[in-house]
């Protein structure tokens, strides 16, 4: 009877054993080796790092933004540096900067939040909104810089007043701070998108140190500074060009590649030291 017990219980082991490995709780180790063209092909488009289904169905967002982001910032950069003659600080501009920078940038804001992906999201949302609200200063009829003016209604006298200068300087100190949140969070990227924000962060600074030593009648160091500003804004419009192209060859499937310095796998790396650090560590020094 005892031998017909243990027999059973034996019976009883190994059936439960054949069933928890029927039911896959066994652990397979398994790894996933990716070609060099293939591993440059999963970050040509590293603001979606994490898509959501509904993102591989549509198309991707982020050339439309860049698209607008260059063609804005080239021309008034170029208007910054003085090209051939060019003044205003961008008032000739004030259509593009609306309809092509802030319109396109706040569109593709929307998409990249509806297919989930929050960086690019709030970075054109942002910046898409700065060319709303820097166009709208320079329209007379939102009466922003006109009360600035000795006669209270000429907007170009008020745009060019040292009051106006000193205030609005501090604008351009906030977006710098941005810039530079940005560009943090951008080494998780690739190097591209750092030395944009790295660019945009300098033109901010050189802008807001423009305009308050306009606003002491500094005109030298003003109109460097500007022109500074113009040529950090040029050298970040051709690396929205460079991003553009490198998009979309992707999105057409052109058989040439182009690098842009993919910074996540640093970050991996480090990251996966630390753990085999930490788990080479005696346990008597945790």
């Amino acid at each position: 009877m005892d031998s017909d017990m243990s027999q059973n219980d034996e019976s009883k082991g190994t059936y439960h054993n054949r069933e928890n490995t029927h039911n896959g709780l066994t652990t397979v180790p398994t790894s996933v080796t990716l070609s060099s063209e293939q591993f440059e092909r999963l970050y040509l488009t590293p603001m979606t790092v994490r898509q959501s289904p509904l993102a591989r169905k549509v198309g991707n967002p982020t050339p439309l933004a860049l698209g607008g982001f260059v063609i804005t910032t080239t021309p008034l950069s170029c208007c910054l540096m003085a090209w051939r003659g060019a003044s205003g600080n961008g008032v000739a501009f004030i259509g593009p900067i609306v309809f092509l920078g802030g319109l396109l940038l706040l569109i593709t804001s929307i998409l990249e939040f509806i297919i989930g992906n929050t960086f690019p999201c709030v970075v054109f949302g942002t910046i898409g909104g700065f060319w709303f609200a820097f166009a709208a200063t320079m329209i007379p009829a939102f009466n922003a810089a006109a009360p600035y003016s000795s006669s209270t209604t000429d907007t170009a006298a008020g745009l060019a007043s040292e009051s106006f200068m000193n205030t609005y300087a501090f604008l351009f100190i906030t977006m710098a701070v941005l810039m530079f949140i940005f560009m943090i969070c951008a080494t998780r990227i690739n190097v591209v998108y750092t030395l944009i924000f790295l660019c945009l962060l300098l033109v901010f600074l050189l802008l807001s140190s423009a305009y308050w030593a306009l606003g002491q009648a500094n005109a030298a160091v003003g109109d460097r500074c500007v022109k500074g500003a113009g040529a950090s804004l040029f050298v970040a419009s051709l690396l929205g060009f460079y991003l553009l192209i490198v998009q979309l060859f992707e999105s057409i499937g052109f058989p040439c590649s182009l690098p842009v310095g993919d910074l996540a796998t640093f970050w991996t790396r480090n990251q996966n030291k630390a753990e085999r650090d930490d788990v080479e560590q005696p346990a008597t020094l945790r």
